[in-house]
């Protein structure tokens, strides 16, 4: 299913609770992605940067699949979140249906935080090859690699909210724990690798 972006900022500015949030970082990370890509491809090539090709051209690979990964956490976040609404709506008059009640929503909570968890990690992903253009790429475009990094670290960061916010509705603490550890983890790592870019794009603006 596409969706025209006229569309999209349509239906994300109402109140339809999807498309949300969840879905805004899976296309920033779309945005980051495609830059890194893009970037890559202003630098395979071109004769000035021919001891470049080869990791360009990994890098426009890989980009490549991030890319499409991104694309299917976009439409998997708005899946997710319509099913923990759904088992919110479950019946509960007998115990029985308690129980199936609460069974589904732990359910639906897990996977609600499964995909932003996924924004994360492919995030950093995506930081770690924006990371290489910053340092082989087309100088023209070096300020696009800034942007892209810029991108990808929201993309993590703000990703990190629903993880959060997902969390609080577990009953598995043994899984809360491991998944809150996890997201603080990745957060100290992507905002390093973001530093990284922006040192080097800054030095080479300059």
């Amino acid at each position: 299913m596409d969706i025209l972006i006229s569309d999209f900022i349509e239906r994300l500015s109402s109140s339809s609770p999807t498309p949300g949030g969840g879905s805004v970082t899976a296309l920033l990370g779309a945005f980051s992605s495609s830059l890194t890509m893009m970037v890559g491809n202003l630098t395979y090539g071109k004769k000035k940067y021919e001891e470049a090709w080869d990791k360009a051209k990994e890098v426009i690979d890989e980009a490549k699949n991030l890319n499409e990964e991104f694309l299917l956490l976009f439409y998997e976040d708005m899946e997710a979140f319509t099913k923990l609404l759904a088992s919110f709506s479950l019946p509960r008059e007998t115990e029985e249906e308690k129980k199936r009640r609460e069974e589904e929503i732990e359910k639906a909570t897990k996977k609600a935080i499964e995909v932003p968890l996924k924004v994360m990690e492919k995030s950093k992903k995506c930081l770690e090859l924006t990371l290489i253009m910053a340092k082989i790429g087309n100088l023209n475009a070096i300020s696009d690699v800034g942007i892209a990094g810029e991108i990808a670290f929201s993309a993590c960061k703000s990703a990190s909210f629903n993880v959060l916010i997902n969390l609080k509705f577990l009953k598995d603490s043994e899984y809360s724990l491991e998944i809150e550890k996890r997201q603080r983890e990745i957060l100290d790592e992507v905002r390093a690798l973001k530093e990284e870019i922006e040192s080097i794009v800054i030095k080479k603006i300059k």
